[in-house]
């Protein structure tokens, strides 16, 4: 299988952090965004590892040619230099680098989620070969699908009737389920003759919508819990929740990359790498200090806050 990682975005609601970081090389408890999706990469047959680039393009090269996760280099496919080609345009450009394989698995490198199904994706392969799919989204249950985001709109068949922006709805003939997409799909290598050539398109509005109804594009659900993090409000709102319900296994994959401890102090608990030395007394509320955090920036209270280089991230950062 092909494995192709979209990190090409411009990250904008993430100002003015993503002038200076691309978004996969924010760190979310201490860990690079672009590694979450290695989580589920473990146990699969990789034959092609792709990664595209283009906003502060060589942070992103670094990023993966530095990975400890894979046992598998990760090519670039570098955009820069051009307009941003989007899902498709990108994932276009990138497949001269792909191996023989005729599957390709894209995925979001800004997706942060969690399943107690650390094999979803061998059952969602399963799926995806066995019903000759040109595509299969994974997809979750949430109570936004069609109004905050949009939505995959699906039959009881799991087949996809059509797919839609936020706040918009099917003139519904049938029954039909919204499910929010989670940022991973699966796709035969027959959809790459319908991407044009270095125009900016987008893999579900300019493609996969017109073959509906033509050819296979079905979803694989997945029960999940997925976090928002493209936004001030959202990524700082779901490292809080994270950090009052860490698991064993999320903390073995923070300390893979970054050895770290939680603390509890006044007001929450703080998520501290081991490298870092801080009372107690310092920290109040939800915090998280990376490794590569500027230890004067130490030297002071810190509260609600991520701090990581020479940045203290909080509300009063993105005002």
């Amino acid at each position: 299988m092909n494995v192709f990682f979209l990190a090409a975005g411009l990250g904008t609601r993430l100002r003015p952090l993503t002038d200076k970081f691309p978004k996969p090389c924010v760190p979310f408890l201490n860990v690079p965004l672009g590694y979450y999706q290695f989580r589920f990469l473990q146990n699969l047959k990789i034959t092609g590892c792709v990664a595209n680039s283009h906003h502060l393009a060589s942070q992103i090269e670094r990023l993966y040619k530095n990975q400890g996760y894979l046992n598998h280099r990760i090519l670039i496919s570098n955009e820069a230099g051009s307009d941003l080609l989007g899902s498709a345009g990108g994932l276009k450009k990138a497949s001269q680098l792909f191996g023989t394989d005729e599957t390709i698995l894209m995925m979001n490198a800004d997706e942060v989620f969690f399943t107690p199904d650390q094999n979803f994706l061998q059952s969602a392969l399963q799926q995806h070969i066995s019903r000759n799919n040109l595509a299969t989204l994974i997809v979750m249950k949430h109570p936004e699908a069609g109004n905050k985001f949009g939505a995959i709109w699906c039959d009881e068949n799991n087949t996809v009737k059509n797919i839609m922006v936020a706040k918009t709805k099917p003139d519904q003939k049938e029954r039909l389920t919204p499910w929010h997409y989670i940022g991973v799909i699966l796709l035969n290598k027959r959809v790459l003759p319908l991407i044009p050539e270095n125009v900016e398109t987008n893999i579900f509005y300019d493609i996969l919508i017109k073959e509906l109804g033509r050819d296979s594009v079905e979803v694989f659900k997945l029960d999940c819990t997925w976090f928002e993090t493209g936004n001030p409000n959202d990524y700082l709102s779901a490292t809080r929740t994270l950090l009052s319900s860490l698991d064993e296994n999320t903390l073995d994959f923070i300390n893979h990359f970054d050895p770290s401890h939680l603390v509890q102090n006044a007001g929450g608990a703080s998520l501290i790498s081991d490298s870092v030395s801080i009372s107690e007394e310092k920290l109040r509320g939800y915090n998280v200090i990376s490794k590569t955090t500027n230890r004067q920036n130490l030297n002071t209270l810190i509260e609600n806050s991520v701090l990581f280089e020479n940045e203290i991230l909080n509300s009063g950062y993105f005002t």
